[in-house]
């Protein structure tokens, strides 16, 4: 026969070890915060990278002071086949047919030393803006970046030089690099700084450096002879290809390149590792043991494994709610409420036979949450003596009505044969 306290030992070990309700409600909000945070971070970024959009210098369809537009537009307007193309493949296919003059302004230095040659020769005339050194040696022409024109102020320069181009613009206003050659041609000499434009012969190919890149600028266009200068040297011919490389053109490094070359021996090195562990952990001493199931397992093992997983969480208020639900049923039962008895008709029903205060009575079976474990064992004693004592006051009750039970033949239940 089981007593209260086997009972509510039982209840103990069949309370469930998820967390509470609280500790579930703290992560959601922890993690709601955090998801939050960052979509607002996310919305602040995107809307500073659409305000601060990026203005491409030279480009042909830009019309900001730093673009070309106004020269693109000129030109096609003359007569003039402007094809702009981003991919190095795409420039190369556009200069199939001859009568062609490529422009190439790589501002962001993306071309390397293996794709700067394949720009030369393809064309009938190329202009360079404001090349690097790098990609004056790549290109293999001889040249010299000298320093920068101007320190902020544009500079009026005289052409003093018998390219076709500069002659028609006598004189120009802009800034830009200097450059040096011995030997080509040399217009617009700012002096130390260098030449604004140089003109050289490379393999029967006319080869343009344009260091006065700012004659190309919308903002630049209309001072003094920019505009003759941009047109005489972009429209000599029937199609012009303006190309500005993108990052499209960057060159794909393989694994082999990005990895760094210790990585290869800590990964063999790991790998073996780990064979050596799978084989040591994977060893049998034996044959695998067989075990019938269904596997019955001791009421006490199962309490104390629970227990001290209660223990280890803190879940006290999970201990106590499986305990107090476990004696609200047994006293209902006990009581004779029958199982859709409320919390109110239980406490209602526990004060008039026991006498105590109905307050006090719900703060014990569903009010009162422990706050360390001296207070949830409190609570568990509170609860079996409160049991305890309604079990022996109905038991009273029962021992104390049975002598007045009427001793009729016909209250017994049987009949005469």
């Amino acid at each position: 026969m089981s007593t209260p306290a086997t009972d509510i030992n039982a209840e103990l070990s069949a309370v469930i070890t998820t967390p509470t309700v609280r500790r579930v409600v703290r992560r959601s909000l922890y993690w709601g915060g955090v998801i939050a945070g960052l979509l607002v971070l996310g919305f602040i970024m995107i809307t500073i990278n659409g305000a601060s959009r990026f203005v491409e210098r030279w480009g042909a369809d830009e019309t900001a002071p730093l673009g070309s537009r106004a020269v693109v537009e000129v030109l096609r307007d003359a007569g003039v086949d402007v094809v702009v193309t981003g991919e190095l493949d795409q420039t190369l296919a556009a200069l199939d047919e001859p009568g062609t003059t490529l422009f190439v302004g790589d501002v962001r230095g993306i071309l390397d030393d293996e794709q700067w040659p394949q720009l030369l020769g393809v064309a009938d005339h190329l202009v360079l803006a404001e090349p690097s050194q790098a990609a004056l040696d790549a290109l293999r022409i001889d040249a010299l970046t000298a320093a920068p024109l101007s320190t902020g102020q544009a500079l009026e320069l005289v052409a003093e030089c018998r390219v076709p181009a500069a002659v028609r613009a006598q004189s120009i206003r802009a800034t830009g690099i200097g450059y040096s050659t011995i030997s080509g041609e040399v217009c617009f000499d700012a002096g130390e700084t260098g030449a604004g434009l140089i003109e050289l012969e490379v393999d029967g190919r006319i080869v343009t450096v344009l260091g006065a890149g700012s004659v190309l600028e919308n903002g630049e266009i209309t001072r003094a002879g920019n505009a003759a200068l941009a047109l005489g040297l972009l429209g000599q011919h029937e199609t012009l290809v303006w190309y500005q490389p993108t990052p499209a053109d960057f060159a794909a490094p393989s694994i082999a390149e990005l990895t760094p070359d210790w990585v290869n021996p800590v990964a063999w090195l790991a790998i073996i590792v780990g064979l050596a562990a799978a084989f040591w952990r994977g060893r049998r001493f034996g044959p695998v043991v067989i075990e019938n199931l269904p596997v019955v397992v001791k009421t006490t093992e199962t309490m104390e494994g629970r227990a001290r997983l209660y223990a280890r969480e803190g879940s006290r208020l999970r201990a106590i709610d499986a305990l107090r639900v476990g004696t609200l049923r047994r006293i209902a039962d006990g009581l004779a409420l029958g199982r859709g008895a409320g919390v109110d008709d239980i406490v209602g029903a526990v004060a008039s036979i026991t006498g105590r205060d109905a307050h006090a009575v719900r703060d014990l079976l569903v009010g009162r949450e422990p706050a360390n474990d001296r207070e949830l064992v409190e609570l568990s004693d509170r609860l079996l003596e409160l049991e305890s004592f309604i079990a022996r006051r109905v038991g009273l009750d029962g021992a104390t009505a049975s002598p007045e039970a009427p001793t009729d033949p016909s209250s017994t239940g049987r009949m005469d044969a």
